[in-house]
């Protein structure tokens, strides 16, 4: 058995020594060099300079020389050289490749046309060109960011964090004492007044600081503020009132206005703090506050008591009164105040008074268009000064006389207040109907009273002993009759209580009243009679 098989192995390795191995026979037998054409000096001295021997493919290559073609034949050095080039996208138009004996000897390249060559050279410009533009506009807006963000970055630190402007109007004072120190504003476009520009435009508000908030009203705050060493007033608007205060700012740009009786205006405008804005009006500034807090801090002599209600008078004249002495900018339409009360008029340095809050005052000549547009409201102003037209909403908004005998009344409530701080006979200070009414009277109180009552403020009976405090109370009677067409105009009262301080301080009166325009009252004649207000007297 063994020698059995010890034979059939013995004839396996003679066969296989015979046939050899069938792979390395099939690898040998499918490698076959290929003779190629070749142009020197690419051909090797082995070659003879004419031919190369290639496993792989035969080609011809196109080449431009001092602007001419050449066509240079040669072979690859192996397949894996030939399967890399003869297969790409560059194959039909730069060189061709062929298989087999001498097969690239006869083989040609066509060469490209010329436009063609010059369209490839103006694309590759074109796109060198906008590549360039691309980096230089990318690097320019990379310089411009830089710089805006620099510039808003330092601006920033140098103002520090500022409060929310609309907390501001809405949280409790303790929330104000970040800006006992002043509080710089930035970002303004200042407007002009009465007609003539007197801030320059982005110069006022980088040297206008906040220093301490001195009211509040139904609009927003009032601050003091300091402008170039100047004290002035600053009345804020939150922006949902940014009606009252285009409305405000239209009438304080009413050309003529000025007037020394009037709150002197400088400028409107809307700033903008951080992602807030605020409408301001900038105003004198008047150290000893309205009115309201001047009677409260101390009573007043006949002289001072005239002077106060004659400048308030010549102030509300300057308003009510149309002025014509040319066209534009040279006329004054009449102007109704429609907000007359105490804390609404200033008290100067000079002891005169001037009038402020000019926000729901109304224009003669354009009245017609505020009917039309429905922005006239008749039953506007602080309730306790309201006249009875205005309480009945009997008052015709279409007659603009309605509104100035309207004004007229509260004046009288006015000039109620001030003569009962007057010495000798100086009573503790009061407003209209504190003793009747509530501290915050509603509609239906005052109409009660006003109205259907018809009582007025009681007069002292102790001011019958001083003819100059009869005649003021005569003058008081007149102003706040319930008939408005009995009610004096306000040049009226103006020359009566001129008179009076005239007998009081002679010259001085006479220099007072030539700061003030002459104008005729042409309505003085029929504006005398009795007072229908109920002439009530209480010692």
């Amino acid at each position: 058995m063994m020698s059995i098989q010890r034979s059939m192995l013995l004839i396996f390795t003679l066969i296989l020594t015979v046939i050899g191995n069938p792979v390395t026979l099939s690898l040998n037998a499918t490698k076959t060099d290929y003779k190629c054409a070749c142009d020197p000096p690419d051909c090797g001295p082995s070659n003879n300079g004419k031919y190369c021997l290639t496993p792989g493919k035969c080609y011809v290559h196109k080449q431009m020389l001092n602007g001419e073609y050449y066509m240079v034949r040669n072979c690859f050095a192996s397949v894996e050289h030939s399967n890399l080039n003869c297969h790409s996208n560059v194959e039909a138009a730069y060189f061709k490749c062929c298989e087999g004996e001498l097969c690239n000897l006869a083989l040609t390249v066509d060469p490209l046309p010329a436009t063609v060559l010059e369209n490839k050279d103006i694309s590759f410009v074109l796109k060198l060109i906008i590549a360039g533009a691309a980096v230089l506009s990318a690097c320019t807006v990379f310089f411009v960011l830089a710089f805006l963000f620099r510039h808003i970055w330092r601006k920033r630190r140098a103002e520090g964090l500022l409060p929310n402007a609309e907390a501001r109007l809405l949280e409790d004072d303790s929330m104000y004492k970040g800006f006992q120190d002043g509080l710089k504003q930035d970002q303004w476009s200042t407007g002009s007044g009465s007609g003539q520009p007197i801030l320059v435009r982005r110069t006022v508000g980088k040297q206008v600081t906040l220093i301490e908030k001195i009211g509040k009203g139904r609009f927003g705050e009032v601050w003091r503020g300091k402008w170039l060493d100047e004290d002035v007033a600053v009345k804020t608007f939150s922006s949902i009132d940014e009606t009252s205060w285009n409305h405000e700012t239209e009438i304080y740009n009413t050309g003529m206005l000025r007037h020394e009786n009037i709150l002197g205006y400088y400028a409107s405008d809307t700033v903008g703090i951080l992602s807030c804005t605020q409408n301001w009006l900038i105003v004198h500034y008047h150290h000893n506050g309205s009115l309201y807090d001047y009677l409260q801090r101390s009573d007043i002599d006949m002289e001072e008591m005239l002077t106060l209600a004659h400048s308030a008078a010549a102030g509300l004249a300057h308003l009510h009164n149309e002025i014509k002495e040319g066209t534009g900018k040279h006329e004054k339409p009449a102007i109704a105040h429609r907000d007359i009360k105490s804390k609404n008029i200033l008290v100067k340095d000079n002891g005169q008074c001037c009038l402020g809050d000019l926000g729901h005052a109304v224009r003669s000549d354009k009245l017609d268009v505020d009917i039309d547009l429905g922005k006239l409201v008749s039953r506007v102003g602080t309730k306790r000064y309201m006249a009875p037209e205005v309480l009945t909403e009997t008052l015709n908004p279409g007659f603009f006389e309605s509104f100035k005998c309207a004004d007229v009344y509260s004046f009288g409530l006015v000039l109620w207040e001030i003569a009962r701080r007057a010495r000798p006979f100086a009573d503790e200070y009061r407003v209209p109907f504190w003793d009747v009414v509530p501290a915050d009277p509603g509609f239906p109180d005052m109409l009660q009273v006003v109205a259907v009552e018809q009582q007025r403020p009681p007069i002292p009976n102790k001011w019958s002993k001083e003819p100059l405090m009869c005649e003021m109370a005569k003058i008081i009677c007149e102003c706040w009759a319930q008939n408005p067409k009995s009610r004096l105009t306000i040049l009226r009262v103006k020359k009566n209580l001129f008179n009076m301080l005239k007998l009081t301080t002679g010259d001085r009166a006479e220099k007072t009243e030539k700061l003030s325009p002459k104008i005729v009252d042409s309505s003085s004649g029929s504006s005398s009679g009795n007072s229908s207000g109920n002439f009530s007297i209480r010692s």
